[in-house]
């Protein structure tokens, strides 16, 4: 069977398949339907992750099942509780004087769900996972409809290759571990598969679901000459994450520049004037405005981590999908005059030279810039070749059949070997977030009663989440967002090492201290600055600082 490649979609006629003379094919009706289960099967292996997690104990878990989850919503309450409901400071920053300068607009509304609407923060996750997950699902399959046309019935496997697909990230991992003696299957795939180095992986996260999805309608806004479409979601984008919107800013203004080189009308004028202006803002917020502000600037020193992408990472992940991709541009002369190829190579462009900026120049997170971004042009780019051999195996014989579930095997393996790490990680409760009756006993009286103070306790896990679950402010939390966090976390250790408390070392701008029952209080009660609250919980005493 042949493959039609794609076509400009200005010119597109997608002429229905002859069930007569192809009685194999599916009518386009039961296609559109068999796309919409394709939708719903292609989150499933990422879903497995949240449910394992809930099943690991369903009366302590969450629902946040990985770390960074709490931190956004932790995020957006500082906005509704200390900041002015757009801007808000830095949760993690314990000071009354933390500058209000940050502004995005997803935390946001997780902030109004928890803090105004009183919505709990691991089911609001959960639910956003699920839907931001669809959402992705289903912008992926228009995605591909855009730039890809193949026949009908191959649409919905085509659309299920784009979420399951990967590399051989995994049959590197297993190879190397047979040499080695070290198995582990995700030893070549960047923070055990965490960095999401191809497209569908980022369903997982519902923050990444969304971030993806905004960008896979812009692309397919721009690439159907809807300049005005493309901008609400550039802007959507731009305003709420400073990774990917940099990634799409650089993507939108190189093609748009490409496109007013080769025909200077007032159009393509209008519409790079515009995505400049935008890219000219977001670089004078992210890079002059936070920066002049001193407690920006030393977590800003943190963030820049030399988080770089291997070669040892990056061939075997993106590999099956670049060779796909030169064969089709290195043998489809009529490739580069489609519009779709010709957008797709700019953000492939700049995805990758954003994803490699560490072979060039000082390395800022470089891993921040994969994310899928360099995963999806090449698989859109190659996957009419990819069909092609896969429809010349399957339609041979029953061996030749066989080696087609192989390939397809190897190529979704990433994916579903992570999957399966993930869910027994959550299984094993190795990640996520568990809370009992007492621990959320005290959230509630924390938040109730103790609004806005700063609270230090001796639980890593409760410290972290106390600016996702209550109006506090914690002395300690996050790893990469706390100024000073090494030093603070010397500090508290040296606190609680003992049975008793050591009071002399309690740092001055903590207000509330939280420790277990069975610790010895004697020393709080000899300096004379500390009061016991009385809270009715039968793990935690709360200790107030008298004025």
């Amino acid at each position: 069977m042949s493959v039609t490649l794609p076509i400009d979609s200005a010119s597109q006629t997608q002429s229905a398949p002859n069930t007569a003379a192809h009685p194999d094919v599916i009518p386009e009706a039961e296609t559109s339907g068999l796309l919409w289960w394709v939708t719903v099967v292609s989150i499933l292996p990422f879903l497995a992750v949240p449910a394992a997690h809930l099943l690991s104990n369903p009366e302590t878990a969450t629902g946040l099942f990985h770390y960074e989850l709490p931190y956004y919503v932790a995020n957006g309450r500082a906005a509704i509780e200390r900041g002015n409901g757009i801007l808000y400071p830095n949760p993690f920053d314990p000071s009354v004087d933390a500058p209000v300068i940050y502004a995005h607009w997803l935390p946001e509304f997780l902030g109004v769900a928890t803090a105004v609407l009183g919505a709990d923060p691991g089911t609001l996750i959960l639910a956003l996972t699920v839907v931001s997950a669809l959402l992705l699902a289903v912008t992926t399959v228009q995605l591909t409809r855009e730039t890809v046309w193949v026949s009908p019935h191959m649409l919905p496997l085509l659309s299920l290759a784009a979420m399951w697909g990967g590399g051989g990230l995994v049959a590197t991992g297993l190879i190397s571990g047979f040499i080695s003696g070290h198995f582990d299957p995700l030893q070549f795939d960047p923070g055990n598969g965490l960095w999401f180095l191809n497209w569908g992986r980022n369903a997982l996260f519902p923050t990444e679901a969304i971030y993806h999805s905004l960008c896979a309608c812009c692309w397919v806004a721009e690439i159907r000459r809807r300049s005005a479409i493309a901008n609400v979601f550039l802007l959507l984008l731009a305003t709420t994450h400073p990774w990917s919107g940099l990634e799409l800013l650089l993507t939108v203004n190189l093609w748009r520049g490409c496109l007013w080189f080769s025909d200077r009308r007032a159009l393509h004028r209008n519409s790079l004037i515009f995505s400049t202006l935008t890219l000219f803002v977001f670089l004078a917020y992210y890079k002059l405005w936070l920066p002049s502000f001193e407690q920006h600037a030393t977590l800003q020193q943190v963030w820049e981590l030399d988080w770089s992408l291997a070669w040892s990472s990056a061939i075997p992940a993106w590999g099956i999908v670049a060779a796909a991709a030169i064969v089709r541009l290195t043998t489809d002369r009529s490739a580069l005059r489609q519009r779709s190829v010709r957008f797709l190579l700019c953000a492939l462009v700049v995805a990758t030279g954003l994803s490699l900026h560490d072979r060039l120049i000082h390395p800022v997170q470089p891993l921040h810039f994969t994310r899928g971004y360099v995963w999806m042009p090449l698989f859109l780019l190659g996957a009419p070749v990819l069909v092609t051999g896969w429809n010349r195996l399957w339609r041979r014989n029953v061996i030749s059949r066989i080696a087609a579930c192989g390939a397809t095997l190897f190529f979704v393996s990433d994916n579903l070997v992570f999957s399966v790490l993930q869910c027994r990680a959550q299984l094993a409760q190795e990640d996520g977030f568990h809370l009992d009756l007492h621990d959320r006993a005290l959230f509630e009286d924390l938040h109730r009663q103790h609004p806005g103070q700063t609270v230090l306790t001796e639980s890593m896990k409760l410290n972290y989440l106390l600016p996702a679950y209550t109006d506090t402010r914690p002395w300690l939390g996050h790893q990469f967002n706390t100024p000073d966090f090494r030093d603070r976390q010397d500090v508290m250790q040296r606190c609680f090492a003992d049975q008793t408390v050591n009071a002399s070392i309690i740092p001055a701008d903590v207000t509330l201290l939280i420790i277990l029952r069975d610790r010895d209080c004697q020393p709080l009660v000899s300096t004379g600055q500390w009061i016991d609250s009385s809270l009715p919980n039968a793990r935690w005493l709360v200790w107030t600082r008298l004025d």
